[in-house]
C-alpha cells in the first residue's frame, strides 16, 4: 500500500517514518515538511541513511493524489481540515494526527483551539481512533481521527470502571508527559537547559485534551465524568504515566478490579495488565499501554496507573495500529 506522511519533520512525523519504513505492507512514497525546496529526508534525519531515498518536500495535493492511496496528516492543528477534504474526495483514507476530527463539539474545538472548524461534513463522519473501545467502527472508516496522547492513556485506565459503574463521578487524574508531546517547537521553556532535570505543573483545569477525555469517556460509558486534570512536564525524551485517584460506589477487591480490566483488554494486543504498578521504561519504544493499580477495600478507594511512550502508542504507533484495522492487516504489524 502507498502511503504519505504529511508532516514528516515533527516529532511524531518522525516516528511515523520510522515505523513505517518497517512496516511489511507498506511503501512510503511522499513526504511533506515546510520545507521551501525539496531535500533528502536523510538529509534530514542522518540515521534513515540507506533506509529510505524520498526526498521531502512542500505539499502538493495534485501530487499527493498521485503518489499515494493512504495518508497520515501530521499536521499543526487546524491545518488537516483544510487537506483532508481533498483527499477524501478522492477516496483517500486518512488517519489524522491533529486535534481537527476528535472533538464532535465545533464550540468546544473553538474554544479550547482558537479556531473555528471549517469541516463539519468530514468532522461527522469521523472515527475515534483508540481501537480497544471503537474498533468495529475504524476498520470501516476513511477518515480516523487519531487520539491525543493524554487521552489514550487516560480513558484507557478509566473507561471500563465506569461503564461498569463501579466508581463515583469524581475523579482526579494527575498525568506526567514528556515535553516531546508539545511538538517541535523553538520555545525557551522547550530548551534541554530548562527541561532536563526538571518538573512543573501546567494548564490545571485548562488543558486542550480535558474536553476529548470527557467526551470520548462519556461515548464509552455514557456518564459525563468530573474529572479534576492536571498535567505536568517532565524532564524525560518519551513517555506519559497518569495516576487517576478513584472512590468506589461499594467494596471492591482486587480480584475484582482485575477480572473487570481481562474483560476489556484481555484480548487486545497493546494493553498489558500488571500485578503491579507499572514503570516507565517499560513501555517506552513500544506500542504498549501498561495498567496497575492498588486498592484500599476499608476506604472504598484505588491508585490506577497507566504508562505508554508518547510518541508511540500515544501518536504514530497508535496511528499505524489505525491503519492496519482500516487496511485489513493484523493489528499489530509494523509494530512488534
Amino acid at each position: 500500500m502507498k502511503v504519505a506522511v504529511l508532516g514528516a519533520t515533527g516529532f511524531t512525523g518522525e516516528k511515523l517514518v520510522e515505523l513505517l519504513i518497517g512496516h511489511p505492507y507498506v511503501e512510503l512514497t511522499y513526504l511533506t515538511s515546510r520545507t521551501p525546496v525539496p531535500v533528502p529526508y536523510s538529509d534530514i534525519f542522518p540515521k534513515f541513511k540507506s533506509r529510505i531515498k524520498l526526498k521531502c518536500e512542500k505539499l502538493d495535493i495534485s501530487k499527493a493524489l498521485e503518489k499515494a492511496d493512504f495518508f497520515f496528516l501530521a499536521l499543526p492543528h487546524s491545518v488537516s481540515m483544510e487537506i483532508a477534504p481533498l483527499l477524501l474526495k478522492k477516496g483517500k483514507k486518512i488517519v489524522d494526527l491533529s486535534a481537527d476530527y476528535r472533538l464532535k463539539d465545533r464550540s468546544v474545538y473553538r474554544k479550547f483551539y482558537k479556531k473555528t472548524h471549517k469541516d463539519k461534513k468530514n468532522l461527522e463522519i469521523a472515527v475515534y481512533g483508540l481501537p480497544e473501545f471503537f474498533k468495529d467502527k475504524i476498520r470501516t472508516a476513511s477518515l480516523v481521527a487519531n487520539p491525543g496522547c493524554y487521552p489514550i492513556s487516560i480513558v484507557l485506565v478509566l473507561g471500563p470502571l465506569l461503564k461498569e459503574g463501579l466508581i463515583k463521578n469524581d475523579i482526579v487524574v494527575d498525568s506526567k508527559s514528556s515535553i516531546t508531546g508539545a511538538g517541535r517547537k523553538a520555545l525557551i521553556d522547550y530548551h534541554y537547559s530548562n527541561v532536563a532535570g526538571n518538573l512543573w505543573a501546567y494548564k490545571a483545569f485548562s488543558h486542550q485534551h480535558l474536553p476529548e477525555i470527557i467526551e470520548v469517556l462519556k461515548n464509552v460509558s455514557g456518564i459525563c465524568p468530573k474529572i479534576n486534570f492536571v498535567p505536568h512536564v517532565v524532564g524525560l525524551e518519551n513517555g506519559i504515566y497518569s495516576t487517576a485517584y478513584v472512590s468506589f460506589k461499594k467494596a471492591v477487591n482486587t480480584a475484582k478490579l482485575s477480572k473487570v480490566y481481562a474483560r476489556y483488554y484481555g484480548s487486545t494486543p497493546f494493553v498489558r495488565l500488571l500485578d503491579r504498578f507499572p514503570k516507565l521504561k517499560d513501555v517506552v519504544g513500544t506500542n504498549f499501554c501498561d495498567i496497575g493499580f492498588s486498592v484500599d477495600i476499608k476506604e472504598k478507594k484505588a491508585v490506577l496507573v497507566s504508562c505508554i511512550d508518547n510518541l508511540i502508542k500515544g501518536a504514530a504507533g497508535g496511528a499505524v495500529q489505525n491503519m492496519n484495522i482500516m487496511s485489513g492487516f493484523e493489528e499489530a504489524d509494523g509494530l512488534s
